[in-house]
Order: C-alpha cells, then sequence, then structure tokens
C-alpha cells in the first residue's frame, strides 16, 4: 500500500516529466530558429513574413519539406516573386519561383531538405522572401530545423513529446490536488504549479507558431518559477 508520501512523490514525477518534455521541445525549437535569424541570410525586407511552414524535427536520414503559404489580400491580381533559401553545408540552395494569384487567392509553394541541407551538425535553415507586390512590401521570415539522431520520424517524436508533456503534467496536478497528506500541501503546492504548466503550454505554442523570442521568454520564466517552487519544496522536505 503506497502511503501519502510516496504518493506525493509519484504524481511530482509524472509532472516533472512532462515540464521537462515540454521545455525541452520548446528549446530545440526555439534554438533552431534563433539560430536561423542569425545564420547570415541577407536582410532584405523590412517586414515580417507570415505563412512560413517548417518541420519542428527532423531525424538525421528524413526527408520533408518547407512551405509558404502566399495569400492576394488585395482586390487586384498580384503577381510576386518568391525567394527561397536553404542551407547546406557550403553555400545555400537559391530557388526563385513566381505566383499569380487573383483577388482573395492563396497558393502554396513547397521546397523538398533532407540530410543534404543539414549545417553547423545539427540544423536545416531556410528563408523566404515574397517580393514587393503594389500595395504590398517586401516580406521575410526564416526557419530552423533541428535534426535529432533518433530513429523514426520527426513529427512522431514531435507529437511523442507534446503528448508525454501534457498528460504527465495534468496526471501530476490531478494526482497532487487529491494528495490525502494530513496537511493537504500536494494540494497547495498543485495550485502553485499550474502557473508553470500554463508557462509549458504557452511555450508549447511558441513551438509551433514559430515565435523564438517569446520561446525565449517562456523558458526563462519557466526555469525562475522551477527554481523557486523547488526550493518551497525543499523546505516543506517534500523533496
Amino acid at each position: 500500500m503506497k502511503t501519502p508520501t510516496s504518493s506525493f512523490k509519484v504524481f511530482l514525477a509524472f509532472f516533472i516529466l512532462g515540464v521537462i518534455s515540454g521545455l525541452t521541445l520548446t528549446v530545440l525549437s526555439t534554438w533552431a530558429d534563433l539560430e536561423a535569424a542569425y545564420y547570415g541570410f541577407a536582410r532584405r525586407a523590412g517586414s515580417g513574413l507570415t505563412g512560413l511552414s517548417c518541420p519542428i524535427l527532423m531525424t538525421a536520414n528524413e526527408t520533408n519539406a518547407i512551405s509558404i503559404k502566399v495569400t492576394n489580400p488585395t482586390d487586384g491580381k498580384l503577381s510576386p516573386a518568391v525567394r527561397t533559401e536553404i542551407s547546406t553545408p557550403a553555400v545555400a540552395l537559391l530557388f526563385t519561383d513566381y505566383v499569380e494569384l487573383q483577388p482573395g487567392e492563396s497558393a502554396v509553394k513547397q521546397w523538398e531538405i533532407g540530410p543534404e541541407n543539414v549545417d553547423l551538425d545539427r540544423f536545416i535553415f531556410a528563408k523566404v522572401l515574397v517580393y514587393a507586390s503594389y500595395p504590398i512590401p517586401d516580406r521575410e521570415n526564416t526557419c530552423g530545423v533541428y535534426i535529432v539522431n533518433l530513429p523514426g520520424k520527426g513529427i512522431v517524436i514531435t507529437w511523442v513529446m507534446v503528448f508525454v508533456s501534457l498528460f504527465g503534467m495534468g496526471a501530476g496536478l490531478y494526482g497532487l490536488s487529491r494528495s490525502k497528506d494530513p496537511e493537504q500541501s500536494g494540494a497547495e503546492i498543485a495550485r502553485q504549479l499550474i502557473f508553470l504548466a500554463v508557462v509549458v503550454i504557452l511555450g508549447l505554442i511558441t513551438v509551433y507558431m514559430g515565435w523564438w523570442i517569446q520561446g525565449i521568454l517562456t523558458l526563462v520564466i519557466a526555469l525562475l518559477f522551477s527554481v523557486i517552487a523547488s526550493g518551497l519544496m525543499i523546505n516543506r522536505g517534500k523533496l
């Protein structure tokens, strides 16, 4: 039969596992996007570009693709050029494509990436520039892909990490909140840890949105709160 103390530690371990999984994914994604932003691609536009989609993780021998969705929000026909650079260990590959868009129409352009695009040992970088087409100015954005030395596919690893994060934090908080210890400290700690869980979830959102600046912010907040929460639990003799 489990004692209240052993149950507390089991559920706390679930929560910690969920936090570690979520923060690890946030770190890898943020790291890749940060490296892409400072990789050395020439800056040619002053406006940001939305619609750029890159894999979050890929395995060493995997082939995947990056894509950009270009939309015409105006009342007239647009014919913008799309300039794409993709990393290699030597010189970045350059592609130029042209799209014709009727009012309200969207088009998706896609480029294959694989082991030949890996640079700095563990990343694939891409930059997409959509040239101005009046009245829309030049727009550009970058993204990075982190290469993991594991079998399988990056998307499977990504979703496993997301599942472990959400399930671990959810099960941990549920178990802690129903702790039967006389002081009811488990329920109180669970309420305090809800904030950390929210920060981790926000970090996962930044992963899928490609917001590396916000990703860094969530990582800093999560680290600071983790230190504070650990100190409180050590003082209470829970760790």
